[in-house]
């Protein structure tokens, strides 16, 4: 029986979109890619998502890696996390958002998705290349509402204590990545004192660059 991979994506982002690319980490596992909506609309509670109990690795990207670490007190023992581009906090000194420009697009995307979207894309222009169109048609499909909660949730969610079951996590983030700044992701370094950190010199905030 094959292994369980289980991925969790960024905010407005569909992991599913790099399928062909992402499984190639683990050819012979089960990938399962959650959905932007089902990841939000479990976020206080990330194991009552189906299949992540019993994952042997979970993959957490971004606003990902935060639910992760947001519910680690329920991961079982012996589960391996992969950390892309995470953070502490969404919007520290190192950030290119703030809580107040962020609210302000929480409330705006609900009603007008378009900017908001192109507010993220914006960041992550040079990192995405090809494949930044296929993301933004994918997420401006998304529930308004939906994306909202998902900028909410980055608000008012941040790691401010130290994670004691760090064992078997790794981060990777890129050098060149300009959505979540390295000096960012670093800080994690202060409450994960078991994990590992990767840095990958070449590339940005693209997954498939980060692993492969």
């Amino acid at each position: 029986m094959s292994e369980k991979w289980i991925w969790l994506p960024d905010w407005a982002s569909d992991l599913a979109l790099w399928e062909d690319d992402l499984t190639d980490v683990e050819p012979s596992a089960d990938h399962v890619f959650v959905p932007f909506s089902t990841m939000v609309e479990k976020s206080s509670d990330a194991y009552k998502i189906p299949g992540m109990s019993s994952a042997k690795t979970v993959v957490g990207w971004g606003m990902g890696a935060l639910v992760l670490l947001k519910n680690v007190a329920k991961r079982p023992v012996g589960q391996k996390w992969i950390l892309l581009s995470p953070f502490a906090d969404f919007c520290d000194d190192e950030s290119v958002w703030n809580e107040q420009n962020l609210v302000f697009m929480s409330r705006q995307i609900r009603t007008t998705v378009a900017p908001g979207v192109k507010a993220f894309a914006e960041q992550i222009a040079e990192d995405f290349g090809d494949w930044q169109d296929d993301w933004e048609k994918a997420a401006l499909k998304m529930n308004p509402q939906v994306l909202s909660d998902g900028i909410n949730y980055l608000v008012q969610n941040k790691v401010d204590s130290v994670v004691e079951n760090s064992d078997d996590i790794q981060v990777v983030y890129g050098r060149m990545d300009q959505a979540v700044p390295p000096a960012q992701t670093l800080k994690l370094k202060d409450y994960l004192p078991k994990a590992s950190f990767k840095e990958r010199p070449k590339a940005g905030h693209w997954p498939p660059m980060l692993l492969l």
